[in-house]
């Protein structure tokens, strides 16, 4: 008997080690993915806000670059676009502050770069001014700025001097000498609004009034969207104007609570393309984006990723499925050769050699706006989404198991 009970617990004793090492690995797993992200935000990021914060990003960012398309003469929008995009990607992460970890470090290393590089953004004696007289521009990197902002109220605008502030709110204000005339314009300026309101207090509430009743008439019946019946993906509104709708309904119904129901509304809609689009990334990472640079198939993400952020996730889906699944698309495409140029500037890269694909339009601001696939980092390293067990993914479901070639759209 004695001998038997020695065989159990020695049994026990294996099973309990089997279990600890398991355990240890799959943490590792997690924790490895973790750091990933880290250092791919952060290389993606560093450009622009170590350059920015020197008051040199006008003289040194390229533009319309792919990987093999010579370089376009300089513009000044180009780093202005780029700037609201990178931090409205960046801040969530940003937000967690600093801290005795290698990673609070870092953080605290991109506080205070960020913050300098605002400040340079509206210093009107700094080469990188962004002069509120280029409107359209202006408009577009605040309302991805504001975005950010919301997002990092703690570490990013608390943390600016009180000239920085009142000069964002004043370039804020200067937006308003401009007329959207359709959606997508109007919903840039109810972004820049809410972001008057919140920082300074007062805003012009009928321009965000017509932004969602604009967008609700738009919306409806739109597929993915809406109601109707067919399956409809609008990439550009879908990774960018529905998180900044969602964004602008959440500052409105601290103000007015009339506004819960569509909010409760557009949150199931996202919730619903989120719930699609992690079933349509195939095996290997690769996704089906209509679009041709990484900016579309990694700012996508950014679906997912507020989901996850705000722990809104579909029923279906696990924290460690989703965290898989986005991992092997950050790795199916900042991997790829050309992503990153000799300088470590993000270029259109996945298109690979055509040079055919390097016009204005494809540009380095564009491409910046790939940071929001990274809205994650938000969530503490000790959060489900990092913690809970990796899990398959359910692309078998969109792909039937077969590998699905990232470029197979692109004329080779």
């Amino acid at each position: 008997m004695k001998h038997i009970f020695v065989d159990k617990l020695a049994i026990c004793v294996l099973l309990l080690f089997i279990f600890i090492k398991s355990t240890e690995a799959q943490n590792n797993v997690c924790s490895d993915n973790r750091k990933y992200w880290v250092n791919t935000l952060v290389k993606i990021a560093h450009p622009v806000l170590f350059n920015l914060s020197h008051d040199q990003l006008r003289e040194m960012i390229p533009i319309g670059r792919s990987s093999s398309a010579k370089k376009s003469d300089r513009e000044f929008i180009t780093h202005m676009e780029s700037v609201g995009r990178t931090i409205a990607g960046i801040a969530p992460w940003l937000e967690l502050g600093p801290d005795q970890t290698d990673e609070g470090k870092l953080r605290a290393k991109y506080i205070e770069m960020t913050c300098k590089a605002l400040a340079v953004s509206v210093d009107p004696s700094s080469n990188d001014y962004f002069d509120s007289t280029e409107t359209r521009q202006i408009l577009v990197n605040s309302a991805f700025l504001i975005q950010g902002l919301l997002n990092a109220p703690t570490q990013l605008w608390e943390n600016l001097d009180t000239m920085t502030q009142q000069r964002l709110l004043a370039q804020w204000k200067s937006t308003r000498l401009m007329k959207p005339g359709n959606n997508n314009w109007l919903l840039f300026s109810a972004m820049v609004e809410c972001g008057l309101k919140y920082f300074g207090g007062e805003w012009n509430f009928e321009i965000v009034k017509k932004a969602i009743s604009s967008h609700e008439n738009w919306y409806k019946g739109d597929g993915i969207y809406g109601d109707g019946p067919n399956f409809h993906l609008d990439y550009y509104n879908s990774y960018v104007i529905h998180p900044m709708l969602l964004q602008v309904l959440k500052i409105v119904v601290q103000y007015d609570a009339s506004y819960s129901n569509i909010l409760d509304q557009e949150w199931k809609r996202l919730m619903r393309y989120a719930e699609i689009q992690e079933r349509m990334i195939a095996p290997d990472g690769s996704y089906p984006v209509l679009g041709r640079s990484v900016t579309y198939r990694s700012a996508a993400f950014q679906v997912l990723g507020a989901c996850a952020l705000f722990h809104k996730l579909p029923s279906s889906l696990k924290e460690g499925q989703v965290r898989n699944a986005i991992t092997a698309v950050l790795k199916r495409l900042f991997e790829q050769p050309g992503t990153f140029d000799e300088q470590g500037w993000l270029t259109i890269g996945v298109c690979g050699e055509q040079p055919e694909l390097g016009d204005v339009y494809l540009s380095t601001p564009c491409v910046y706006l790939c940071t929001l696939g990274f809205l994650p980092l938000g969530l503490s390293p000790n959060d489900k989404f990092w913690t809970d067990p990796s899990a398959p993914w359910t692309s078998v479901k969109a792909f039937s198991g077969d590998n699905f070639n990232i470029d197979k759209f692109i004329k080779q």
